[in-house]
């Protein structure tokens, strides 16, 4: 957790939730992708949204630090979206596993995630 906490602070990076529900809360400042962490093909019409949406969000810079942030580790959104953006071809891919739950039971900050059109 607080190595995540250094990562923040440090690097900037984009912060992505794979969301389903609009009420829920993240990390501050974070992204909301409704359903971006969905299973399937790497090759699906997801996919290509994400492709462009990724595209708005790091202006093209595959380099570009992102988290993927999901319910927790046993819940596969933030680990799924992880591996959607790794096929896009990002390289600073970072899976937070402990997700929105472990930072919930920790009491760290969380605010609503606005869910994003993409």
């Amino acid at each position: 957790m607080a190595e995540l906490a250094r990562f923040l602070a440090s690097d900037k990076p984009l912060i992505i939730t794979a969301v389903t529900d609009s009420r829920v809360p993240s990390i501050p400042g974070s992204e909301g992708l409704a359903f971006s962490g969905l299973g399937g093909s790497l090759t699906d019409e997801a996919q290509d949204h994400l492709r462009s949406k990724l595209r708005d969000l790091t202006s093209g810079d595959l380099q570009k630090p992102i988290v993927a942030v999901g319910w927790n580790s046993e819940s596969f959104g933030g680990r799924n979206l992880a591996l959607r953006l790794v096929a896009l071809g990002y390289t600073n891919v970072y899976w937070y596993r402990g997700g929105r739950e472990a930072r919930e039971v920790a009491g760290l900050p969380e605010t609503p995630v606005e869910i994003q059109d993409w």
